[in-house]
């Protein structure tokens, strides 16, 4: 499991529902409506990272993650 997906899972981001999120190990690098926006400034903020972006819904959503 990645710091990110790792991160996103466990932490309360419900202040950022509804709009997508850039997550950098675990930290939320951008959030906003615009997925292109965000990942931009994400981008500026962390050049040299790759950004993992996330869409929050408004609801509750269910997560599996399968092992090998």
């Amino acid at each position: 499991m990645t710091k990110e997906f790792e991160f996103f899972v466990t932490s309360d981001l419900k202040r950022y529902e509804g709009e997508y999120v850039a997550l950098v190990g675990r930290k939320v690098a951008a959030h906003g409506k615009n997925a292109k926006v965000v990942w931009k400034e994400a981008k500026k903020k962390f050049p040299k990272s790759l950004p993992t972006i996330a869409k929050l819904p408004k609801e509750e959503m269910l997560v599996l993650v399968w092992k090998k």
